[in-house]
C-alpha cells in the first residue's frame, strides 16, 4: 500500500506529460487540434457536433482530438501550440497534424469531418495503412 502511494505522483505525471507533449502522437496518432477563445465560441460548437457525428472515421483514421480551449481537454497545452503553429487567440482555428508532427490542414470554419477524412486518405501513410487492412 505505502509503495503504491509513493509511486502514484510518478504515474499521474507521467500522464500529465504525455498530453503535455505532442511528440509523444508523433508516429502515432494524427491531431486535430480545435482552437477557440472560449468553450462557447460557434464555430467550435458546430465542430464539436460534426466530430461527434463522425467518430468511426475518427477511429479508423487514428486520429485524436484535442480542445485548444481554456477549459478543454488540452486546456494545459494551448499557449505553447498557439505560439507554435502561429494561431490567432482569439480566433477558431482547425488544424490538422499529420503522424510526422507537420500541419497538414488549417481553416477558420467548422468542416465536415469528411474533408478531413479525404486529406488524411491522401497522405502516403495513410495509404501504406489502407493497404494493410485489405
Amino acid at each position: 500500500m505505502l509503495c503504491w502511494m509513493c509511486c502514484a505522483p510518478i504515474v499521474m505525471q507521467a500522464q500529465v506529460n504525455k498530453d503535455m507533449n505532442l511528440e509523444a502522437y508523433k508516429w502515432e496518432k494524427r491531431l486535430l487540434l480545435l482552437f477557440a477563445p472560449t468553450m462557447n465560441d460557434a464555430e467550435l460548437g458546430r465542430q464539436k457536433e460534426l466530430v461527434r457525428r463522425s467518430q468511426s472515421g475518427i477511429a479508423e483514421r487514428q486520429l485524436e482530438v484535442l480542445e485548444l480551449v481554456p477549459g478543454g481537454n488540452a486546456a494545459t497545452m494551448r499557449e505553447d501550440l498557439l505560439r507554435k503553429f502561429g494561431v490567432e487567440a482569439e480566433r477558431y482555428t482547425l488544424l490538422l497534424i499529420g503522424k510526422d508532427g507537420q500541419e497538414k490542414f488549417r481553416t477558420q470554419k467548422a468542416v465536415p469531418l469528411e474533408e478531413v477524412f479525404k486529406i488524411i486518405d491522401q497522405m502516403p501513410m495513410r495509404r501504406e495503412e489502407m493497404r494493410k487492412q485489405d
